[in-house]
């Protein structure tokens, strides 16, 4: 596991721009994102999203720069895809990529 890890699931990503939270922490910040598949316009999309969410965001083309880690994809309110990939520029950015085992972090 990484401190990362706990920022990327906390709910503060859903109300503020992704770029507002890491970046302040010491990273560069690249996203990109795709719009859900509309049950109208992509039905075959659409089937295949709802029955495997994981899978199928697993299976979108995400070009991750050199030099970047991949911090995960999700799906917004808007309905929107959303793919992050990190690169620390300060040490607190790199302390938070380093995994640390779980009986170090207090519950």
């Amino acid at each position: 596991m990484r401190l990362i890890d706990q920022l990327t699931n906390h709910p503060l990503l859903d109300e503020r721009p992704v770029k507002h939270v890491f970046e302040p922490m010491g990273f560069e910040v690249h996203v990109e994102s795709v719009e859900s598949p509309c049950p109208d316009d992509m039905p075959e999309e659409h089937q295949r999203f709802t029955e495997d969410p994981d899978a199928y965001l697993e299976g979108l083309d995400f070009d991750v720069p050199d030099g970047f880690t991949e911090l995960g994809r999700w799906e917004t309110e808007e309905p929107e895809i959303v793919m992050l990939a990190v690169k620390p520029t300060t040490a607190l950015a790199l302390a938070l990529l380093t995994p640390v085992d779980d009986a170090e972090v207090p519950a």
